[in-house]
């Protein structure tokens, strides 16, 4: 399932990707869990993950970005504000450079949270590191995670492990699916 929906985000032209990106983005702003967020978690998009960088300009937040803590599973999170403030890190992703400010997964609001697929009770599955899912343990009981996917990585639900995080809710560009 991994390859299939990797294979099919590969296929994503950049305008497609982009004007889906920002469908995402509109989506997220309106809603009322990101707008009573004050400190999010984002990331960096790779292999053509769904782009939400432009949110970065949303007045009013604290961005962060995850870092993998050397030699674990975990990921610490910095502030950052523009594309200067990443470099090369774990499995060659750009991360946030350790000399800004490091915030305590504990006051972090909305996890902004990608994956490979997603399923309408909001299981996920990554690529396979078990990062998000090893770090999601250690969030503030009162902070939510939201899966960001475009809506062909919606699948069949039941794939999920006992480790798994299942996500309060994924957004696409055409819906919000809510775990209830």
């Amino acid at each position: 399932m991994r390859r299939n929906i990797l294979a099919l985000r590969k296929k994503l032209g950049a305008e497609e990707l982009d004007i889906l990106s920002k469908k995402i983005a509109n989506n997220l702003i309106s809603l009322d869990i990101f707008k009573k967020s004050g400190t999010i978690a984002l990331y960096v998009p790779i292999k053509n993950e769904v782009d939400l960088m432009s949110l970065l300009s949303e007045k009013g937040k604290r961005f962060l970005f995850p870092r993998v803590e050397s030699g674990t599973k975990k990921l610490t999170f910095y502030e950052a504000t523009s594309a200067d403030d990443f470099e090369k890190g774990s499995f060659n992703i750009p991360e946030p450079k350790t000399t800004l400010n490091k915030v305590d997964i504990e006051n972090i609001d909305l996890f902004l949270v990608p994956g490979v697929a997603f399923s309408e009770k909001c299981e996920r599955i990554g690529y396979g590191g078990g990062f998000y899912d090893t770090t999601l343990k250690y969030k503030n009981k009162n902070a939510r995670t939201l899966g960001i996917a475009f809506d062909f990585q919606i699948v069949e639900e039941g794939f999920s492990e006992p480790f798994d995080e299942r996500l309060d809710a994924v957004a696409t560009p055409e819906r919000i699916i809510i775990n209830h």
